[in-house]
């Protein structure tokens, strides 16, 4: 994913296509504050992705060592 580079203020100015840019383009707009990096506007699909990854390295960090619950007892569990 590319990524721009924009001061807050202007980012404020052209919110809407900043926004629509982000949406259609797949680009990732850095907003700098006194050229300092203080936020980044993304697609929200990607940011949903990111956090769908995370939740799942987590949980495989989590399950570690254990042994997993076999496919049948999950089965009769939920009365599948």
């Amino acid at each position: 994913m590319n990524t721009i580079t924009i001061p807050i203020t202007k980012a404020r100015i052209n919110l809407g296509a900043v926004v629509e840019k982000v949406r259609t383009k797949g680009i990732k707009v850095t907003l700098q504050k006194g050229g300092i990096p203080v936020a980044t506007i993304v697609d929200n699909e990607w940011l949903e992705d990111i956090e769908d990854a995370l939740l799942l390295a987590r949980l495989r960090e989590e399950q570690k060592g254990e042994k997993g619950t076999p496919l049948e007892d999950v089965l009769k569990k939920y009365g599948v």
